[in-house]
């Protein structure tokens, strides 16, 4: 009985062990996907669609995947059906807090640029990124030193 018990446990645990990070369409992993998606859910904060901020995302995964402007477009354009979709911040988050505290000090950088894109900070915007800070294990100090950074005020 005890070894029928352990069996069970231990098929369990090798289900919930962490697999490593397979690669998607253009070469990302999921967690790169989950930071592209992050980015467009902040910038659908303000409920608006501004030209400024997709053209950004797509300049994002250019410049970090290497990837051609059509690639980088369909990259963006699956990112965002993903962000539709989103029933909560978690769903992205959970993947990224296993990246370094520098990596997602990066990240949080390039969200506070995504939301400040249209030179306005709106106010659902800075909630919710004061949300995947939070989420992130971000210290409140950092995450007042990147929007400084980004928005000067």
């Amino acid at each position: 009985m005890f070894q029928l018990f352990k069996t069970l446990l231990d098929k369990v645990n090798d289900g919930l062990a962490a697999a490593p990070a397979s690669k998607l369409s253009y070469g990302l992993s999921e967690p790169e996907l989950a930071c592209v998606s992050l980015m467009l859910m902040v910038a659908h904060a303000d409920f608006s669609r501004d030209d400024e901020e997709q053209a950004l995302a797509q300049e994002y995964v250019k410049r970090e995947f290497l990837l051609s402007d059509t690639d980088a477009k369909a990259v963006v354009a699956l990112a965002d059906k993903q962000a539709s979709d989103a029933i909560s911040l978690h769903q992205f988050t959970a993947q990224l807090k296993q990246l370094s505290y520098e990596a997602r000090l990066a990240l949080l950088d390039s969200l506070w640029q995504q939301a400040y894109a249209d030179g306005v900070l709106d106010p659902n915007e800075e909630a919710m990124l004061r949300k995947i800070a939070d989420l992130l294990f971000i210290r409140h100090g950092d995450y007042i030193q990147a929007k400084l950074a980004v928005c000067g005020s």
